[in-house]
């Protein structure tokens, strides 16, 4: 599990914990005979949640991705730099001078 896995995990461990704090079994149960539309709501918002959370999860791998490709183009920057000679480097200077 990821940083983000565990960050949405926890947020939602304390939704869960503040909605089952507030409704009781027989609300949960009944919601849907009770109120139709408002059942309706509780079930799209809850869709909504779930599909935000793969969106993030989704959207942090990438982060992570471009995290590790930025690393590494930095780290061959840097091996790039130490191979290079005393000429390469004024030319490289000169043309960010320009």
């Amino acid at each position: 599990m990821n940083a983000m896995e565990r960050l949405l995990q926890d947020e939602l461990y304390g939704l869960t914990d503040r909605i089952a704090s507030r409704v009781g079994e027989r609300t949960a149960l009944g919601l849907a005979a009770l109120d139709p539309e408002l059942h309706r709501r509780t079930e799209a918002a809850s869709q909504r949640l779930a599909e935000l959370r793969q969106e993030l999860l989704g959207r942090y791998a990438e982060w992570e991705g471009v995290m590790g490709t930025c690393e590494a183009l930095w780290t061959l920057a840097e091996a790039r730099a130490e191979d290079a000679t005393a000429d390469e480097w004024a030319a490289a200077l000169d043309r960010r001078a320009a």
